[in-house]
């Protein structure tokens, strides 16, 4: 069964979102949740399903992210078109405080947000490892470790996306922990097309001795 379409965002709403205009937004955000006619204003969506709380992660404005929170924390698990939540939405933006306040707030909330993934399988964790935000990542796997070891829909785990992305300091966040004796989940290794994250280590190392090579 489809799901319901949802009412479009007012525009100047969404405007107040994307230039971070905190009075604007207020104005739509009352502090009585009670009032039904308030609340409409501020549940539309943007063309791409975006919520006002993604619209907040994206552009990195952590008191819009606060205080929207505050007023209608269960829009932290809202899906987009893509069915993106603001936390992937914040971890792709490389919003390290923005996904503590979203971590924070779904434990308050003991909502499993951080486990939630996109249309192709994609964790906060993977939108992170490809950006190579490490900020983003440790907030992630010191709230939740297990989220190393989740595979996307095409066999890619959030290591593989680390390794891709070229930054050591990001591997060592996904890995450290169990590597040096922790009883965290072991990070998984998984690659597409049956690859490890190893694999990949090693085409960047020869790809990178390549390069150093051909002015010699």
């Amino acid at each position: 069964m489809p799901e319901p379409q949802r009412e479009r965002m007012n525009y100047v709403l969404l405007e107040a979102l994307r230039n971070g205009a905190e009075e604007a937004v207020r104005a739509f955000f009352p502090q009585d949740n009670a009032d039904e006619a308030g609340g409409r204003r501020w549940r539309g969506v943007t063309v791409g399903g975006n919520s006002a709380l993604h619209i907040a992660a994206d552009f990195r404005h952590l008191e819009l992210a606060s205080l929207i929170c505050a007023r209608d924390s269960s829009l932290l698990v809202v899906r987009n078109a893509a069915l993106e939540t603001p936390v992937h939405c914040a971890a792709r933006a490389g919003a390290d405080r923005i996904v503590t306040l979203f971590t924070w707030e779904a434990c308050r909330c003991e909502e499993a947000v951080l486990r939630a993934t996109d249309r192709e399988g994609k964790t906060a964790l993977h939108a992170a490892a490809q950006e190579g935000h490490v900020k983003v990542a440790e907030v992630l796997m010191s709230a939740d470790p297990g989220l190393a070891a989740i595979d996307d829909n095409n066999g890619v785990s959030p290591l593989y996306a680390a390794v891709l992305s070229g930054s050591p300091k990001l591997v060592q966040v996904l890995i450290g922990s169990h590597a040096d004796g922790g009883d965290r989940p072991e990070a998984s290794y998984a690659g597409p097309n049956g690859q490890t994250a190893l694999h990949a280590a090693a085409m960047i190392s020869l790809g990178a001795a390549m390069d150093g090579g051909v002015g010699n």
